[in-house]
């Protein structure tokens, strides 16, 4: 299993709106790539985040006038509906987290 050295909300806040939530994500997983070795298990780790900016990077390329959320509902699907193995492993935890994130950041705008 791949150990993420840190969590989205150890790195980051809640986000103030969908746009932000999905800069600040993508840079997580940036900043995730950054912190790795180089080991072959590194090297993987490396190629599935990349996978996983690459799907948010149409999003962000749309911003700011794109509703973020329904994206980022849909890149949760896609990234929780994986099989096992160490990829499909790793796309779930990071959907777990956006799910999260995305909640906490929906509360945060109903809240104000």
């Amino acid at each position: 299993m791949i150990t993420l050295e840190r969590r989205f909300d150890e790195d980051f806040r809640v986000a103030s709106d969908g746009p932000t939530l999905a800069i600040d994500f993508w840079s997580y997983l940036n900043a995730l790539q950054a912190r790795l070795g180089w080991t072959p298990a590194d090297d993987r780790t490396w190629d599935y985040l990349e996978e996983l900016e690459r799907d948010i990077e149409p999003l962000i390329e749309t911003l700011p006038d794109a509703d973020a959320a329904p994206y980022l509902r849909r890149l949760i699907d896609t990234w929780a509906a994986g099989g096992a193995g160490e990829r499909d492993d790793l796309r779930q935890r990071v959907a777990a987290m956006l799910r999260q994130a995305l909640r906490n950041q929906e509360e945060h705008d109903h809240d104000q």
